[in-house]
């Protein structure tokens, strides 16, 4: 009887797998985050997400924000391409190079991306890799001191130009 439960059990475990690794809580750096594509359609994200809380038109981008999910997108004002998806303060979404979550020491970061990037100061150090398409924020103070607090993926290259005209 416990044989034949210890089988039930790990070909569920085996089976369901596949439907873990397609779960999208991969972020991989200037393509995808939670499932969201960068160069896909808002839409599409809405979709993944939901309907849309809050919606914010800038010059050139609208900021889409659902206050009870950990993610903000940032989509072309005139096409809804998807230029930039923030996840904020989430350990179920992992970046694919050194599992990184929300909470993972800044150590890990420099270790899995390299000490070479731009950062941009205010409540958070953001430890900038453009040419990969990602961002993380450090938190300066409290618990969250040298932490992870949000993993950005965005369009290669396109930093400045997406953040600028915000």
């Amino acid at each position: 009887m416990l044989r034949g439960v210890g089988v039930v059990v790990t070909c569920i475990a085996l089976f369901g797998l596949p439907v873990a690794a397609q779960s999208g809580a991969a972020v991989v750096a200037g393509q995808s985050a939670g499932g969201i594509r960068v160069g896909g359609d808002i839409h599409d994200a809405m979709g993944l997400l939901g309907s849309v809380v809050n919606q914010s038109d800038r010059e050139k981008y609208t900021l889409y924000d659902w206050p009870f999910k950990p993610f903000l997108v940032i989509a072309e004002k005139d096409t809804g391409k998807v230029v930039l998806v923030l996840i904020q303060l989430s350990e179920q979404y992992k970046t694919d190079k050194g599992g990184i979550t929300g909470g993972s020491d800044r150590t890990i970061v420099e270790d899995s991306y390299g000490k070479e990037f731009a950062t941009d100061e205010g409540r958070t150090l953001t430890m900038i890799y453009d040419p990969l398409g990602i961002a993380f924020d450090i938190g300066k103070s409290g618990v969250l001191s040298g932490k992870v607090m949000s993993i950005i993926v965005f369009v290669p290259g396109e930093w400045k130009s997406i953040t600028a005209s915000l």
